[in-house]
């Protein structure tokens, strides 16, 4: 018999485990394992692995590491999170983009003498074919997944960080919903969508309130069971709406949150004002220096440079008034945190955010997770991640994306009614 692939299903949501096994090889026998992708840009990603069949004539790539590759020790989903770009284009970031939740298609090549001698597609998506999408323009905007087989769900609203739009929000939200919830990605600032800001600074908080009340009226969702999930300045946001709003939410992830509010973001010369506001009144911020720029291209470390001189340099009024006051949150809280975060300190500012809900007897069961090895960056599992500090590698990355996810599932599935 001649070697081929073997894979349990050509079809896998994005973060389940690839089980992929090479059989018929001879005992001892070296391949070589070729995997190929591409994302949105329609940019090819590669990886490799070499290995050497055992005693029984096959490999699995479960049980078994590379001698060589792309990726090192035993990872069943080596091949998908190891990935690199293989054409480089300087008018698009090395990072693999993703703006939407089409599928996308993985080869892998069976490779020995370097000859192509077996190929197997799968398919990896983002949602089930029972979820529907529905796009919502009024009276907020964002897209609503729900699944068509089920009623009244828990829900679960996702909001992105300072990039804008719906980059991270929409794909999160996707895959959530094949977990038992109806979600809504909610876009709050997007410059390619005039109905919203096109920078984020003075966001009304109403905004939100008003996703709330709408949300509550849908049919397919259970009004008593909504939580909050968002990344960095997203995840400053759902900490502030739950110290506003305490009795709306269920519970709260909050990726590489910040403690405190601080000023709102615009590239180039910035206007000083905060990020928020909530009945025609600025919520309370800690003011950048006055020569901050923020860009596009920025190096990651200078976005941090800028946060630690601004906390450094507010007076301790400035600081207790833009704190955001987590105590007055009434529902369980889940921080993730990464140690060599490029954006800003949350490692410490969660560890101080749950000293202070600890100080004020919370009854509920908030956690703190942080990754040593881990920056600001988090996505989910299974696809390449992204690098935002010199120390953090495509293993580490990895590694704290699948933890994070594991972690951010169980803690819903726990605190939902």
């Amino acid at each position: 018999m001649n070697p081929k692939i073997i894979v349990s299903s050509t079809n896998m949501l994005i973060d389940e485990n690839l089980n992929l096994q090479i059989i018929g090889l001879k005992p001892n026998q070296q391949i070589k394992i070729k995997a190929e992708m591409k994302d949105d840009m329609e940019r090819t990603w590669s990886s490799f692995a070499i290995f050497t069949a055992n005693n029984e004539e096959k490999i699995d790539l479960n049980k078994t590491s590379p001698e060589k590759g792309s990726y090192t020790g035993c990872y069943s989903n080596g091949l998908l999170w190891s990935m690199k770009l293989k054409e480089k284009n300087t008018s698009l970031p090395s990072i693999f983009l993703k703006n939407s939740v089409r599928p996308h298609k993985v080869t892998f090549y069976l490779v020995l003498e370097d000859e192509i001698i077996d190929k197997k597609e799968i398919e990896i998506n983002f949602i089930n074919s029972n979820i529907k999408q529905i796009n919502i323009e009024k009276p907020v905007v964002g897209k609503l997944f729900t699944n068509e087989e089920k009623d009244t769900l828990p829900a679960i609203i996702v909001v992105g960080g300072s990039t804008g739009g719906m980059f991270w929000t929409e794909q999160v939200a996707a895959l959530l919903s094949t977990k038992g919830y109806s979600t809504f990605a909610l876009n709050y600032f997007d410059s390619q969508n005039n109905k919203l800001p096109d920078e984020l600074f003075e966001i009304q908080l109403e905004y939100f309130e008003k996703a709330l009340s709408w949300l509550k009226k849908q049919p397919q969702i259970d009004k008593n069971n909504i939580s909050m999930m968002g990344i960095s300045k997203g995840g400053e946001l759902s900490l502030v709406l739950g110290s506003y709003f305490s009795d709306k939410l269920t519970s709260i992830v909050s990726y590489v949150p910040s403690s405190h509010v601080f000023e709102g973001i615009s590239m180039g010369k910035h206007p000083r004002k905060s990020s928020w506001t909530y009945k025609n009144k600025a919520i309370d911020f800690i003011q950048f220096s006055e020569d901050s720029i923020f860009s596009m291209d920025m190096n990651p470390l200078n976005i941090k440079k800028i946060h630690d001189e601004a906390l450094a340099k507010a007076t301790g009024k400035e600081l207790r008034n833009a704190r955001i006051q987590i105590e007055n949150i009434n529902c369980p809280i889940l921080m993730i945190s990464g140690e060599k975060d490029t954006t800003w300190s949350s490692s410490k500012m969660c560890s101080d955010m749950m000293k202070t809900i600890e100080e004020h007897n919370n009854p509920h069961q908030s956690q703190h997770i942080n990754f040593k090895n881990m920056g600001h960056t988090f996505f989910l599992p299974n696809i390449p991640p992204i690098i935002d500090h010199p120390s953090v590698t495509a293993q580490n990355a990895a590694n704290a994306n699948k933890s994070a996810w594991e972690s951010t599932l169980k803690f819903l599935s726990k605190h939902f009614n």
